[in-house]
């Protein structure tokens, strides 16, 4: 093909780039032929609006990058969820390119076979091996030469091979739409935070670095990486009552999509090895993802009632309640103190006997201070005059509830525990014998037709009778 007769050419271009992989490219390295000029490598400009970037050729036969020869409007995003995941999770800078550079020929390979991008190439695709099986060796290629030939053959063309095999194994499976979510949640019971990032399938997704941001713990380290199943991190709670919050933020993850810079003779007619390779790079984003935790507060409770004993009725009660260790400033709803009566005294127990009688349920409005404490007081429970009869026992007792509120655990105080039953006891009044016998030393006998009185223990005992039995013997005495 004929150079374009539009568009820069490649003498106009300045800044020669670096290159991190191994070409076939005989503009490059004089190596191969024109069937097999293609690079396998990141190459990073020094001018122009990617001066500095790590970029990626995807036009197979077409002259490398040149930074004067892209502008901001040639640049566009095209999505391409196993490419971008690719770059997103193994390309970075490389301290040592020499060491490196089995990681980037594996990525350009993907980079010029992926069917989510378009490219303009002048060479059939061939795979990576295919490529560097027939590259030969020249010493005056830089990468080559600096890391020798033994080690290329030996070491970094098969890791080539075996990454690049990897590369595209975890991208069919992980990538998904290019789309993922963090997630974590607090494992209050094993005091872990439990931490995934996963794609669009909601599978695991490995690989990407994490880091925890966590209050009111202290977490065993703050730094993750993601796994293929969930990543669990030790927490220790700093109170005794656990208010915790947890964040995790993964960054460097791939949008699903890349970058891509067309060169200015983009658009030419007609083309040839001397037009610019159309380039792209990776977009990086984050995920992020909370959750909190507020333990409960147990409340203990404590109460009194306002007598213990009653020997008479009618009669009033009122039961005084103290909760301490509640939610602090919560209010603690269904809240309920009921009161309950048997027969004779109460056992203590922790559930209500079946036999028990409800009397009366209050419901009084709590809400616990900032202390961590509240006291509360029934109404006043009446107890008619016959709700006991005389020489009749009975007890009362009253039952603090309410259950699970806001922070705040269920909790019921047991039954007929002393503090808040009342014994009730009626005595008998004194009644008149059935059959009384009057102690007055004297008694009447009606016999013979007529009144007849009979002494017995002589007249000291007439003293109860007094001065009418006296009289009426001086009467009988003197009849005769």
């Amino acid at each position: 093909m004929a150079a374009p007769e539009l568009g820069p050419q490649l003498s106009a271009y300045e800044g020669e780039p670096d290159f991190t992989g191994v070409t076939t490219n005989p503009e490059t390295d004089n190596q191969g032929g024109v069937d097999n000029a293609t690079m396998y490598g990141a190459y990073i400009p020094s001018s122009g609006v990617l001066s500095g970037s790590r970029v990626w050729c995807i036009d197979r036969g077409l002259t490398q990058p040149m930074g004067n020869g892209y502008d901001e409007g040639g640049k566009s995003s095209v999505e391409a969820p196993e490419l971008a995941y690719i770059l997103a999770k193994w390309d970075e800078p490389r301290d040592d390119q020499a060491d490196q550079m089995a990681h980037d020929m594996a990525i350009g390979e993907h980079v010029h076979s992926s069917d989510e991008i378009d490219h303009r190439d002048i060479l059939d695709d061939r795979s990576l091996q295919e490529v560097t099986d027939g590259i030969g060796w020249n010493e005056d290629s830089q990468n080559l030469k600096a890391i020798g030939a033994d080690a290329f053959y030996d070491d970094v063309l098969p890791d080539a091979y075996d990454l690049s095999a990897l590369m595209g194994d975890e991208a069919a499976k992980y990538a998904g739409d290019g789309t993922y979510k963090a997630e974590v949640t607090i494992d209050e019971d094993s005091s872990t935070a439990v931490v995934s990032l996963v794609n669009s399938e909601g599978v695991s997704v490995p690989g990407f670095d994490g880091e925890l941001t966590v209050d009111g713990a202290e977490p065993e380290t703050t730094e993750i990486t993601s796994g293929e199943s969930s990543v669990e991190v030790p927490l220790e709670f700093t109170d005794e009552v656990p208010d915790v919050s947890v964040s995790v933020t993964f960054s460097g993850l791939p949008t699903g999509s890349v970058t891509q810079w067309n060169p200015k003779d983009f658009d030419a007619d007609d083309y040839d090895r001397a037009s610019l390779q159309a380039v792209i790079e990776g977009q990086e984003t984050t995920a992020q993802a909370s959750d909190s935790y507020q333990g409960l507060y147990t409340p203990k409770v404590s109460s009194q009632v306002s007598v213990t004993e009653i020997t008479e009725l009618p009669a009033k009660v009122t039961d005084k309640v103290r909760l301490d260790h509640c939610a602090p400033g919560e209010t603690i709803e269904d809240v309920k103190v009921e009161a309950y009566v048997e027969d004779g005294t109460i056992t203590q127990s922790e559930t209500v006997p079946e036999d028990a009688e409800l009397l009366e349920t209050f419901t009084p409005d709590v809400t616990c201070d900032e202390g961590g404490t509240v006291d509360f007081e029934t109404d006043e429970l009446a107890l008619d005059a016959d709700f006991a009869k005389p020489g009749e026992e009975k007890s009362v007792t009253f039952v603090a509830s309410a259950p699970a509120s806001g922070s705040n655990e269920a909790f019921s105080h047991e039954y007929g525990v002393p503090s808040e039953t009342v014994e009730i006891a009626i005595p008998e009044a004194d009644k008149p014998d059935d059959n009384p016998v009057v102690k007055t030393g004297a008694y009447v006998d009606s016999a013979d037709g007529g009144p007849n009185w009979n002494l017995v223990g002589g007249l000291g005992l007439l003293t109860v009778a007094g001065g009418l039995i006296f009289g009426a013997l001086r009467r009988h005495k003197t009849g005769n």
